[in-house]
């Protein structure tokens, strides 16, 4: 996949079917298999973010607030006609300052996380597939930007670390532009593990750093990728680096230092995509 020299590493058969998902229960503990996310409600604001919300049948809308001009142009959108109307001045008493909310938001529970054996089920080892994993990025507007990217490219999953990521937060969803109700982010505990079991499955973990040697675009990007991302400043993080089959960059004009979190991601993604 990688480089000719590589060995190539045995993929694993076809995955098994996926198991029924119900939105109401944890899964078996709080590392590799998911559980319930422990954040409280939230408000889903903003147009793409919110009729996203509305429209997936896993995710629980406690409560819709809307102005009349906001139902009056989107008449006929799943599940708006549950929404209290309301004045622009009364959405923004409940969102945070700044937020924009272009006339409706949605009080939500957080949706119940997958695991990454749920995630695979279906994955065979002939398909061409890629993960992003993220090693400790806390920004959730960041993380919002990445699935949206991730959404746009046909991307599995994003994996964070869980003690180290962010919960799902409003302005996440606002970034996520309804990327959040589309592509699944697993919370696991341990990273390195996580990376040691993707390779299990036939992943090869491709680690992004500005000051590798070899280009992103000269990789040969086949099969199952596994992206992995630093935090924006610290980088890739030692046992992460060392972790990752291959280390590669994206190479920059000099009139920067580095690239946006997001940017490089999305980047990224576009040269497996492409």
């Amino acid at each position: 996949m990688l480089n000719a020299g590589m060995a190539k590493r045995k993929l694993s058969p076809t995955r098994r079917q996926r198991p029924s998902r119900d939105p109401a229960s944890p899964s078996r503990d709080s590392g590799r298999y998911g559980r319930l996310h422990s954040g409280g409600n939230y408000w889903i604001y903003g147009t793409h973010a919110a009729l996203a919300a509305l429209a997936n049948p896993n995710r629980k809308c406690h409560r819709i607030i809307a102005t009349a001009g906001f139902i009056e142009s989107h008449a006929g959108m799943l599940n708006l006609d549950r929404a209290d109307t309301v004045k622009r001045t009364e959405i923004e008493e409940m969102l945070p300052n700044g937020a924009v909310h272009q006339g409706i938001a949605v009080q939500a529970a957080p949706l119940t996380d997958l695991t990454l054996d749920q995630v695979l089920a279906d994955v065979s080892s002939e398909e061409r597939t890629c993960v992003v994993v993220l090693d400790q990025a806390t920004d959730p507007r960041n993380i919002g930007a990445i699935l949206r990217s991730a959404a746009a490219f046909g991307i599995l999953c994003l994996i964070v670390q869980d003690r180290h990521a962010p919960p799902e937060t409003g302005s996440m969803a606002k970034a996520a532009s309804g990327a959040l109700e589309h592509v699944p982010v697993v919370r696991v505990t341990n990273l390195v593990r996580t990376m040691g079991e993707l390779k299990e499955l036939g992943f090869w973990c491709v680690g992004l750093d500005g000051r590798a040697e070899t280009s992103l675009a000269k990789i040969r990007l086949n099969g199952h990728t596994s992206f992995v991302f630093g935090a924006e400043g610290s980088g890739l993080r030692r046992l992460t680096r060392e972790t990752c089959d291959i280390i590669a960059k994206i190479p920059l004009s000099g009139q920067a230092e580095s690239l946006n979190l997001a940017n490089a991601v999305g980047i990224s993604l576009y040269e497996w995509a492409r």
